[in-house]
């Protein structure tokens, strides 16, 4: 099931329709009962290892208030929820099993939990359907954020919220901001890409550079845009998400770029891997060796192929203070190629085809070969005008978003109704989907 597709939207306003009708202390429960039907529909291996994280976690936190041993417990229930997120996502002692949709983000989600119970930073939530709805919320369990328990608890249970029209249709418009950087923007590059990509013999050099540009475009538009519609879309049941992207191509360094981009898993791993190792507190090596540790375990979190892409940025992020310039615009188009010939992993999954790809970028200099062919990859004039009109309004959305946001927010109902119609009819005329396009699913939902 994608997060752009009938079904889904079918589930959400029935969602929205009961929330806002069925009596208020009901309302954590349809969620929490529209979760789990909507969860269940992927498999019994998928309900499964939510229900058993969900479970083992709110166990632990109960026994964490009781027991002497908190240490003992706390290692345990990691150890077990880690262990079943690596080896299920990298196919370890288990073959032909389903990864279960979501596993990077609730594991994630119920670790952070239980190591906040133990430093006692909040008490542990007592009602078990309350922490499921936490962990089992459909609208992030397809693509993040990666939430905090504290940050989002008093939301997700809240029961006297009364139905807005100004906040509803402020979620509409995020949630079709988001299918237009999917379907207009993302979908139009994925062609591109899939023809580049079928020939690596080929398409290499100034081939590789323009694919690796473009999909820094997709991905961004792809994965922010799958979070504009889970963030919007719980905008429209009064619950705010936390943000996970803040213009990252506007970096000027590695380090930077890591701040903005899929902020949710950066400040994750920040608070639970890099300062318990010490963080920069133990001297220039040990900090070196902690943020190189931050960034592989990273790379593991998308898969076991995506380790060296880790480890490479993390040597980046390293020696980021020897490569930056006097120069703001120059360090943020060095920052923007560095992510972009990287995201060559995530491009060509086989790591040797993805480093090959990446030196040809500095041995191959055919760019009048690419020029020549510019129309020869699956998109006519009209679409590349269109996709580069759409892409200079997510850059000047992207620079002026608290400004355009807060116009919007201000705004007459009816000016904003004027804009959803105008957003629909946008994305179904310039949109690239139906018959004659293989349709795929938001990147980060596979992670």
């Amino acid at each position: 099931m994608e997060l752009i597709s009938g079904t889904i939207f079918a589930i959400m306003l029935i969602t929205v329709i009961l929330y806002y009708t069925l009596p208020k202390k009901a309302k954590p429960y349809v969620l929490l009962l529209i979760s789990i039907v909507v969860y269940a529909s992927f498999g019994k291996s998928s309900i499964f290892f939510i229900i058993f994280s969900t479970v083992t976690t709110y166990l632990a936190g109960i026994l964490l208030e009781k027991t002497k041993y908190r240490k003992t417990i706390l290692a345990i229930t990691i150890i077990i929820n880690t262990l079943i997120l690596v080896i299920l996502k990298n196919g370890l002692f288990v073959k032909d099993i389903i990864i279960p949709i979501g596993i990077s983000y609730y594991t994630f989600q119920v670790i952070s939990y239980i190591i906040d119970i133990y430093r006692k930073k909040y008490e542990p939530q007592k009602n078990i359907a309350k922490y499921f709805l936490y962990t089992m919320y459909f609208p992030y369990l397809f693509i993040g954020p990666i939430n905090r328990y504290d940050k989002i608890q008093e939301l997700l249970y809240k029961t006297d919220k009364k139905f807005n029209a100004s906040k509803v249709f402020n979620g509409l418009i995020r949630m079709l901001w988001g299918i237009f950087k999917k379907l207009v923007i993302a979908n139009k590059i994925q062609i591109i890409i899939s023809v580049i990509t079928q020939d690596t013999a080929t398409y290499q050099g100034a081939y590789a550079l323009f694919a690796m540009i473009l999909y820094s475009i997709e991905l961004y538009c792809d994965f922010s845009g799958g979070i504009d519609v889970v963030i919007g879309f719980s905008k429209i049941l009064q619950i705010n998400l936390l943000e996970n992207f803040e213009n990252p191509y506007k970096s000027q360094s590695i380090q930077e770029f890591w701040r903005r981009w899929h902020i949710t898993l950066s400040s994750w791993f920040r608070d639970y891997v890099y300062i318990p190792l010490g963080g920069s507190r133990c001297g220039k090596l040990r900090t070196n060796i902690n943020v190189i540790i931050v960034f592989v375990l990273s790379g593991l979190w998308h898969g076991t192929q995506y380790i060296l892409w880790g480890l490479l940025h993390g040597i980046f992020l390293i020696i980021g203070k020897f490569i930056k310039t006097p120069y703001k615009i120059l360090n943020t188009i060095i920052t923007f190629l560095i992510v972009s010939i990287l995201w060559s992993f995530f491009i060509w999954q086989d790591a040797g085809t993805a480093c090959t790809m990446m030196l040809s970028v500095f041995t191959k200099f055919n760019y009048a070969d690419l020029i020549q062919n510019i129309l020869n990859f699956g998109l006519s004039i009209a679409n590349y005008v269109v996709l580069i009109i759409s892409v200079i309004a997510v850059i000047i959305y992207d620079y002026n978003k608290v400004k355009i946001n807060n116009k919007i927010k201000n705004m007459r109902t009816e000016t904003k109704l004027i804009i959803l119609i105008s957003a629909v009819f946008i994305i179904l005329i310039f949109g690239t989907y139906g018959i004659g396009f293989e349709a795929s699913e938001f990147i980060y939902n596979k992670f």
